[in-house]
């Protein structure tokens, strides 16, 4: 077997009034630095904004950007996925909404969703050297609503069950899911049966992931690496890199190194 490494990142919008000013910009060069060193293999992204996507693309030249914007232009905020060009190939990619109308580009659920569209990002890949195939699952549940969170997830979940009995392969769910492990949507994640093995959260010993830029905060875990590939989550982590106080998002990036 050999190891992938995967992250969940929440890059954060650029969005001074989250965070206190300072800008993409500022925070970018710090990812360039130090993300890039932990030498990742897959990445979802969430909180993309088109710039921000742009700039993924000249500047992780060693990756391939997968996912498109959630609004129905196909613009605005997209959950990326990014994998390492020269270890897999692209087989399969699609954006689905989180909604009733899931192939209906800028649909939502008419619940208690917020106004912000949501969507998964799903990429089959084939890891080149051993022909073997997995798919990667990336996605970002509503902040606000609490049924809208099950529905999401229960429409991924649906999902990921019909594309396995299609054909069983590993799967990689990665995401913002916007709730703790106390959650009724993370035990519908971890209790899920549509696998032949469990999705088992490989980060759950992390820490918290959500910090908000705040020092008098602990923070909360609602950041997630979920997969049915063998795993030793005692070596999982989050990167807390900082520079004059200004760390790569106002979450931290999870990471698990997977054995495939």
């Amino acid at each position: 077997m050999s190891s992938i490494r995967v992250f969940s990142f929440n890059i954060l919008t650029d969005n001074c009034k989250k965070t206190g000013g300072r800008t993409f910009a500022e925070r970018s060069k710090l990812i360039l630095d130090e993300f890039l060193a932990y030498e990742p293999d897959l990445i979802g992204f969430q909180e993309t904004q088109p710039p921000q996507r742009q700039w993924l693309i000249d500047n992780f030249t060693d990756f391939q950007v997968c996912g498109v914007g959630r609004d129905r232009d196909l613009l605005g905020e997209s959950n990326v996925v990014l994998f390492r060009k020269s270890r897999f190939d692209l087989v399969f990619l699609e954006t689905f909404w989180l909604s009733d109308t899931p192939r209906i580009p800028g649909s939502r659920f008419s619940t208690d969703q917020s106004d912000c569209p949501r969507i998964c990002t799903c990429t089959t890949l084939r890891e080149r050297e051993s022909g073997k195939c997995l798919r990667h699952y990336n996605t970002h549940l509503d902040h606000v609503g609490a049924f809208a969170q099950a529905q999401g997830i229960s429409l991924i979940l649906n999902r990921i069950a019909s594309d396995y009995a299609e054909n069983p392969l590993p799967v990689v769910l990665t995401g913002d899911f916007n709730v703790t492990p106390d959650s009724l949507v993370y035990k519908s994640v971890v209790t899920f049966a549509g696998c032949r093995e469990p999705l088992k959260d490989v980060t759950a010993d992390v820490g918290p992931t959500f910090h908000g830029f705040r020092k008098d905060w602990p923070g909360s875990k609602i950041d997630y690496v979920f997969t049915t590939l063998p795993c030793d989550a005692s070596k999982s982590f989050a990167a807390r890199n900082e520079r004059d106080g200004l760390p790569f998002s106002d979450h931290y990036p999870v990471g698990a190194d997977l054995e495939f």
